[in-house]
């Protein structure tokens, strides 16, 4: 799924106390018991499309957690369930009219680039509504049994925010940016980010339409991939796009070779809890690494869906094509802002 869990906190480094929740230890554990929850129950109740929305509430949820008072977090894990529940459900508003989901992905895609370089949070939440959105439009129409879904997992992202800090005694102060911090970097980059904003509404299209050409069953993997690698910055999205090939080929193998190895249920589901609770450290020491633990998770929910290798080896295939596609085109969408710049200087 999505790599908005892509960098710790503020917080998250330094010499913060061993067990304190922005701690590298403390945040990996959380983060294992946040996203973990949704497949427990599947494991219980039965696995559906509900999952996903399941599975994206929570990740969101964790990756908008920027500590402070119980009522701040609440609201702010919330929001990710309100961003899960726009996402998908404009994108179930135009799904089957092509027009209409082109229309939609331009303007998600512009807003990813409009807002990526002003805040962590705000960037976070506009790749899952880019995320949500496909998913709404392309896969898993949002039915209204999701709904109390959404807000129940919300609800435990919020309750293992809490406890963690009250199990431990320390509890995190809030690490949001200011206001005013904010509005400062938008006025300051306001031409930069209307240019990177066209160029990614045209190269998101560009990206569907490859999908779909290709005949792919899971065509916003390649949106997603975009987002996860875009930046204004284009020495480092060349950088990211870098580190999301080579981990998501190693993730695949990793997770390909557990699951040949320990083809239970049972020990999936523990190959994916190791990976959650790897993710974080992998990612501190090395980008590669970090993408790396995702997407083992990824495919390791795959084959647990799907009852083993054999009956996700279409999808994890898909898998690596899905993220090639996307990575291709956000080296499009930086070409494009770069052309758009140079443009503007000669005006």
């Amino acid at each position: 799924m999505v790599e908005t869990i892509g960098k710790p906190s503020p917080a998250a480094a330094g010499d913060l106390p061993r067990w304190h929740g922005d701690g590298l230890l403390a945040r990996s554990i959380r983060f294992a018991l946040t996203v973990m929850a949704p497949i427990s129950v599947g494991l219980v109740v039965g696995v559906d499309i509900w999952l996903i929305y399941a599975m994206l509430t929570c990740i969101l949820g964790f990756t908008l957690d920027t500590g402070g008072p119980a009522a701040q977090r609440l609201v702010r894990i919330g929001a990710a369930g309100a961003v899960i529940l726009l996402g998908t459900g404009l994108g179930t508003l135009v799904a089957h009219h092509t027009g209409l989901i082109i229309l939609a992905f331009a303007l998600a895609g512009a807003l990813y680039a409009l807002v990526e370089s002003i805040d962590p949070s705000a960037a976070a939440a506009s790749r899952f509504l880019c995320l949500t959105l496909a998913v709404g439009a392309l896969y898993a129409p949002l039915q209204p049994a999701d709904i109390p879904v959404v807000a129940g997992f919300a609800v435990w992202a919020w309750l293992v925010s809490l406890g963690w800090d009250l199990v431990v005694g320390l509890w995190r102060p809030s690490v949001a940016p200011a206001p005013r911090a904010v509005l400062a970097r938008i006025r300051a980059t306001a031409r930069e980010r209307w240019i990177f904003a066209g160029a990614v509404a045209i190269s998101v299209p560009l990206a569907l339409f490859t999908s779909l050409a290709l005949g792919l069953h899971r065509p916003y993997w390649a949106l997603i991939a975009i987002v996860l690698v875009l930046r204004a910055d284009s020495l480092m999205s060349r950088q990211l796009m870098i580190q999301q090939l080579a981990g998501t080929l190693l993730g695949i193998l990793a997770a390909l070779g557990f699951g040949h190895l320990f083809p239970a249920h049972a020990a999936l589901l523990t190959g994916m809890a190791l990976a959650a609770l790897l993710r974080w450290p992998a990612q501190q020491l090395n980008g590669t690494l970090g993408a790396a633990a995702l997407t083992a998770f990824i495919i390791l929910l795959l084959e647990l869906v799907a009852g083993g290798i054999g009956g996700a080896a279409h999808d994890i295939a898909e898998r690596l094509v899905d993220v090639t596609v996307g990575c291709g085109f956000a080296f499009v969408a930086l070409e494009l802002d770069r052309l758009g710049r140079r443009l503007f200087r000669r005006r």
